[in-house]
């Protein structure tokens, strides 16, 4: 077995094989990551972080892969860890040669923890072997958190029955208005929204998970727009406006990859708690659907949410989610650094 680092020129089409591989034994229902957004992300990265690159060979092919994600903003003692092995090359000793390498590439940077994630199968869900989950045990790492996918079959919505329910939270909602767009938002819009994602982590429910709120200003924001718009990812927003006082008070976002176009993932939603009791999370997700629906071709939405979110979960449960399986995150304890090198 050779591991070495990602090469853009020779290496694409192996990632995205063993990638797809991956998908197809352990979630069957989703979609791998396509091309436009490995080489998207290759050229311009999420903000505030630098990732490498490594995949392993077998025999001259590759069957393995795996990112570092080192922070450079904030989290700055965290590293986050996405390895993959061909299920046909599990149980070979390779992800533990990768993830020996990730451990000393995390040290050598100054980091404290490194926070992975595995998915397995929950009751009448999709079948998966659950390696990822049984593969983190034997590295020493702690199950900080369970995150339950949940899955949204678009043929089962109600399109006049999710306006008028629409219709009947708006007039529930007086003194609030919904403001919607695809791709990147409203200059008056941007600040507001900035606010909110610096405030996600200190408000969503983490675990046992050693993550600080973001630090987000509107250049973090732009620059993430740009990273989505080179990866070909199409992204949906509503926000909540208070008329009182101008301020962006809730907010929800929906995206895709470039390809397919028809399989969408529910990312944030956040209500400020001063904002809350309006039933703001339920319209703003709700318009953010219809922008959807009457936008683009949809099969099928897929959220995420923590055990625990009860409220949140309820939401989406409501709206017609239903459990697929179960995401936990990991999190191995480096020790003390001896020194933090530089990432950049």
């Amino acid at each position: 077995m050779l591991v070495r680092g990602f090469s853009e020129r020779d290496d694409v089409d192996s990632w995205l094989a063993v990638r797809e591989a991956a998908a197809a034994a352990d979630t069957p229902d989703m979609p791998p990551e396509c091309r436009e957004d490995v080489v998207g992300g290759l050229r311009v990265p999420w903000p505030a972080e630098r990732a490498r690159r490594w995949v392993a060979e077998s025999d001259g092919r590759v069957v393995a892969t795996m990112i570092l994600s080192f922070q450079e903003v904030d989290n700055l003692d965290n590293v986050e860890l996405d390895l993959v092995v061909h299920p046909g090359f599990r149980r070979r000793g390779i992800g533990t040669a990768l993830h020996d390498l990730a451990v000393r590439e995390a040290r050598a940077a100054g980091c404290r923890r490194l926070m992975s994630e595995s998915v397995r199968a929950l009751p009448g869900g999709p079948a998966s072997d659950g390696a990822g989950s049984l593969f983190a045990r034997t590295t020493g790492a702690t199950l900080a958190q369970t995150e339950v996918r949940r899955r949204l079959d678009v043929s089962t919505v109600d399109r006049t029955g999710l306006a008028a329910r629409i219709a009947a939270l708006t007039t529930d909602a007086a003194g609030y208005t919904l403001l919607g767009w695809c791709g990147a938002a409203p200059d008056d819009t941007v600040e507001g929204l900035a606010a909110l994602q610096s405030r996600f982590l200190s408000e969503a429910p983490l675990g046992d998970l050693a993550w600080e709120p973001q630090q987000v200003d509107v250049a973090r924001r732009r620059a993430g727009e740009r990273s989505f718009a080179a990866r070909g990812r199409v992204r949906y927003e509503t926000v909540a406006r208070h008329d009182a006082t101008g301020e962006i008070v809730a907010w929800t976002d929906v995206n895709r990859y470039h390809r397919p176009a028809d399989v969408w993932f529910q990312d944030i939603t956040l209500v400020l708690p001063e904002h809350r009791g309006h039933r703001l999370g339920l319209l703003v997700k709700l318009a953010n659907l219809a922008q959807v629906l009457d936008g683009e071709p949809a099969v099928a939405v897929h959220t995420w949410n923590a055990e625990e979110n009860a409220h949140m979960i309820a939401i989406n449960e409501e709206m017609g989610f239903r459990a697929v399986d179960a995401w936990d995150a990991w999190q191995l304890d480096l020790g003390e650094p001896a020194g933090r090198a530089g990432t950049g």
